[in-house]
This record gives C-alpha cells, structure tokens and sequence, in this order.
C-alpha cells in the first residue's frame, strides 16, 4: 500500500516505534547496507512522491526501522545542499507501506545500545557561509533525543556531493573508562589517493554524549602512507581511563622500491569522567 492511500488516516495518529534488530546498516557509496536504515530526524516526514511540495505525507518517529528499496536522483535542501531522494518500505499497524523520504532524514548509521535506546548520525546540511557539511551525532529512545554532537565532518569538498565519504558506525570496548556506558567509533572512509580518513570516538555515559580523539590515516601511492589508530584500555600496552593514539609515516623508497618508516607519534588522553584531556605527546 503506497503513502497516499493511507495518509489521511495516519496524518493524524501518533506512530508507534517498533521493535526491531540491534545493528541496521552503514552508508556505503550513496547504498545502505543490507539495505536498510532508521529514520534519523524528529521531524521526518516520507512523501508518496519524491518532491518535498508533495500534499500526501507523513511523519514517522525517529529510529523507526526502514528498507531501502531504492535512489530517485538529487535534490537540494534550503541551504543548497544536494541530496538523494530514497524510495522506502516500513510497516505501520500490519500493513507494508511505501513511499519516499530525503537522505538527510536517514541515518548514515545506527545501532542499538540497550533496549529501544540507538546511536544513530547522519550529514544534516551545509554551511555555505563557511564552506563546509554539518553533522550530527544522536542517542535517541522513543522518538526523543537524549544527547547530541553536532559538528563539522571530514569533507571531500563540496561539489562532491551528496556527501561522498562512507559511513561506518561501530561499538568498541568501554571497559577500563570510569562511567562510560558506551565507546562508540565512527568511522569517516574515503578509499582514494590524498583523501584523510577518520575515525571518531564517542563516550556515552548514560546522560552525555561526549566527543572524544579522532585518528587518521592517508594514503597517496608510491608516495606515503599515514596511518593513526587508538590503543585502549583493553588493548595491549593501554591503561585504564587512557586513549593513546600511536601514528606511522610510511615513505616510498625508491632505492629499495618499497615503504619505510621515517616518523611515529603518540598523542594519549586521559578521560576525566566528563571529557577528554591530552596527558602527553611524543
């Protein structure tokens, strides 16, 4: 049954957010894993028809679960920012429905915590007095939002878009941190020469969500590889309540045609019970 045969009954009945399976996907190329996702926004409203002038809508709760069944092209938000529009299949009251909701309203990734509580992200919009994509991070539970990072991306450029990098949301050891209920990594992944990649940590702690050290790496053939990753508490050489991130450089030699290293770093941060503090660099 398509939105416009039964929005006029569901405009005016409050949704109720179903029970549905702990990991949903990550944002791959423009594509969803396993082709399915949940609803990021409050406000989201799927359409019969992929125009945001469309009469027939309505308005689903955040972190209902949907399937992505396919893209119908590019549009803009206000601010100027492309998107895809995605074609979607969810279940309301017994019946399968269809219809169409912008990608900014969906989450890049999202997976659950405990009980009805996900973390979920997504690329909200861009700034075109600075130049640059938003971002949200959310721990949402029955259509409220309990804490949220919104921050600036690592970007391709603009021009690129909709937003090119790929999305990968995982849950890490918390272990070893003094009230962190959650550690989550969020991973920013662009596979082609000169681009960074990154990954974030998230803390949450049951009340806030905090955000913590991010690593790089970048790569530009026959050139160099960087390359960042985080040692944790329940990691070989980590320490409680420590986040050290350790970097290599890689050089190409042309001499012996192959890598060698010429530079490392470490950086560690000590979590404090509420954030995150650099304790030492090398």
């Amino acid at each position: 049954m398509d939105i416009k045969a039964i929005s006029m009954k569901l405009i005016a009945v409050s949704f109720v957010l179903l029970a549905s399976s702990a990991v949903y996907g990550d944002y791959w190329y423009g594509d969803f894993t396993d082709d399915r996702t949940v609803v990021f926004s409050n406000t989201a409203l799927v359409f019969s028809y992929p125009d945001v002038d469309c009469p027939q809508a309505i308005r689903l709760p955040m972190g209902t679960e949907l399937g992505i069944t396919g893209s119908s092209g590019k549009d803009s938000l206000p601010d100027g920012m492309p998107f895809y529009w995605y074609e979607a299949t969810f279940e309301y009251d017994g019946v399968e429905c269809t219809g169409y909701i912008p990608g900014p309203d969906l989450a890049m990734t999202s997976f659950t915590l405990g009980g009805d509580t996900l973390f979920v992200f997504t690329v909200t919009g861009f700034n075109p007095e600075e130049y640059c994509f938003i971002a949200a991070a959310r721990i949402i539970s029955s259509d409220e939002i309990l804490a949220e990072q919104v921050f600036r991306p690592v970007s391709a450029g603009y021009g690129q878009s909709p937003y090119s990098y790929c999305i990968r949301g995982m849950e890490l050891q918390a272990d070893g941190f003094n009230g962190i209920e959650n550690l989550i990594e969020l991973s920013f992944i662009y596979e082609a020469c000169g681009y960074e990649n990154r990954d974030v940590l998230f803390a949450w702690t049951g009340k806030d969500l905090v955000m913590g050290p991010h690593a790089s790496s970048q790569f530009e053939a026959g050139c160099y590889h960087f390359n960042e990753t985080f040692v944790l508490p329940t990691d070989s050489g980590g320490a409680d309540n420590e986040v050290t991130i350790e970097g290599i450089l890689e050089e190409w030699d042309e001499v012996i045609e192959s890598y060698v290293n010429t530079d490392k770093t470490s950086v560690t941060y000590i979590w404090n019970g509420e954030t995150y503090r650099v304790r030492s660099c090398i």
